[in-house]
Parts: structure tokens; C-alpha cells; sequence
């Protein structure tokens, strides 16, 4: 004697699968799809915040040059977080610019530095202190913030239809069970007899 397997689909009393269910298995497999992309962009996004921001640094690196600046003040000393470095800090140093002018102003520097300790400085071509070029970090940092970006709101637009759906299908569901106990519940409950 064979058993016939039960199917675990859900289905209505006419063995045929219910229109909302097939409503939602169709925009699973639509938004997983879109999911995929969502990801696909984030990498594509990544990639090319990555290398705009090297390609920034590159720039920057050209038109900027490095210098020894002289602290004029001790740095603060800054305490971070366990396990973090401490950023850095501003101090007034001096230094000459690349035809050997003489300058002094407010420079970037480690904390807990002496007067009298060099630091390396980056100069415009005005001989003015401007903050370090863009390095690898830095693009890192931003291809993550672009790539993470994507994802989150990809996610919360997909994340929102699927929501739609699911709120769309268990309506219609919920009217056409109303539907059926109607049918159903006289005879059910005796009342109809």
C-alpha cells in the first residue's frame, strides 16, 4: 500500500495553491533578485568611492609638499578610548616654506609632543599648512562608507516592499477566510441546522 505524499504548500479546499501565496512567492524570488543587485551596486558604489578618493590623494600629493615643521608649544596630551589612538591635535609650530620664507601658524600634530619636536607638515603652494593628503585609509574608509551605504538603504527599499507585500496578502487573505467562515461556521456551529 503507497502513501500519497502531502504537500506542505498551503491550499485551498480545491487542492490549488492560494493566489497570495503564489503573489509572494513571486516577489520573494523578485526582491531576493534585487537584493543581489542592491549588493552588486554596493560593490560597483565601493570601488568607485575607493578609487576617487585615491585618485584624490594622488592629486593632493602633487600639488601639496611635505615639510619639517618645529613645535613652538607642547601638544596636549589626549587620552582615547582603550585600544584606540588618540587624534591629533593642533599646536603652533614653524617652519619654511619651499623658497625659504619663514612661516608659523597652527599645524597638526600628535598629542603629548614637546616644544622643539619636528613633525611633518604638508604645504599648498602659498606656503600655507593644509591637512595631509588622502591616503590609502582614508579610501578604504570611504569605499566602506559608500558600499555600507548602499546596502542600508537598498535593504530598507526592499525590506519596505516585501513589508507592502506581506501587509497586501494578509489582507486579502484575511478577507477571503472572513469569506469562507461565513460559509463555513452555520454548519459548523450548528446554528445553520
Amino acid at each position: 500500500m503507497t502513501r500519497r505524499r502531502q504537500s506542505a504548500e498551503p491550499r485551498d479546499d480545491r487542492g490549488r495553491r492560494r493566489s497570495t501565496d503564489v503573489v509572494e512567492d513571486v516577489a520573494a524570488w523578485v526582491l531576493t533578485s534585487m537584493g543581489l543587485l542592491v549588493l552588486l551596486a554596493a560593490i560597483l558604489a565601493g570601488s568607485a568611492a575607493f578609487g576617487s578618493t585615491v585618485e584624490r590623494g594622488l592629486v593632493e600629493r602633487a600639488a601639496r609638499t611635505p615639510v619639517r615643521a618645529v613645535l613652538l608649544e607642547d601638544t596636549p596630551v589626549v587620552s582615547g578610548a582603550r585600544g584606540t589612538a588618540p587624534s591629533l591635535v593642533h599646536a603652533r609650530a614653524s617652519w619654511a616654506d619651499p623658497d625659504g620664507t619663514p612661516r608659523s601658524g597652527l599645524v597638526e600634530a600628535a598629542p603629548a609632543l614637546r616644544a622643539g619636536s619636528t613633525v611633518t607638515i604638508w604645504l599648498d603652494h602659498d606656503g600655507r599648512a593644509v591637512p595631509r593628503p588622502a591616503g590609502e585609509a582614508e579610501a578604504v574608509i570611504a569605499g566602506g562608507i559608500a558600499a555600507t551605504g548602499v546596502v542600508f538603504l537598498g535593504g530598507l527599499v526592499l525590506g519596505g516592499c516585501w513589508a507592502g507585500v506581506r501587509i497586501a496578502t494578509g489582507r486579502v487573505d484575511a478577507a477571503l477566510w472572513e469569506q469562507e467562515w461565513e460559509q463555513v461556521e452555520p454548519g459548523w456551529s450548528g446554528r445553520g441546522r
